[in-house]
């Protein structure tokens, strides 16, 4: 496994995942309104931000995937 995780385009992180980096000026005004395994939305001031990370063209059951991911949202 260690092998497999390590060459290739899984090198590093392998399992996908979503993250949001805040300035730290502006983590006082920031506040999270939702956190999933596959997006989260954050409130800056007044501003919404949605970072969504999708399924790859390869990935089994995609559509179905995306489609929940953006009921959710």
């Amino acid at each position: 496994m260690f092998e497999s995780v390590q060459s290739g385009v899984l090198m590093d992180r392998p399992f996908g995942g979503v993250v949001s980096l805040v300035n730290k000026k502006l983590r006082h005004v920031t506040e999270t309104v939702c956190y999933r395994e596959r997006y989260t939305v954050i409130k800056v001031i007044n501003y919404l931000i949605v970072n969504v990370y999708l399924p790859c063209v390869g990935t089994a059951d995609r559509l179905l995937i995306c489609s929940n991911i953006f009921a959710d949202i």
